[in-house]
């Protein structure tokens, strides 16, 4: 499973984290269960920034709310 970071598409601001079995792809929906409620986000850009301190990259999805 890929640790990818999900940040909100306007602000850049990191929302949360999550383990993927595969990587989402732009258009696609992520739905999260928090508090009994499930939040919808539209995937609009991935992109794999590197740490260079650890010597790897780490998957980023930017989304938007369409709750």
């Amino acid at each position: 499973m890929a640790q990818v970071e999900i940040y909100d598409g306007e602000g850049d601001e990191l929302l949360f984290t999550g383990q993927f079995d595969f990587l989402p792809r732009a258009g696609e929906s992520i739905a999260r269960n928090t508090d009994d409620y499930f939040h919808y986000y539209e995937v609009i850009d991935v992109w794999h920034r590197e740490d260079s301190e650890a010597g790897r990259f780490q998957a980023c999805l930017a989304v938007k709310i369409v709750d």
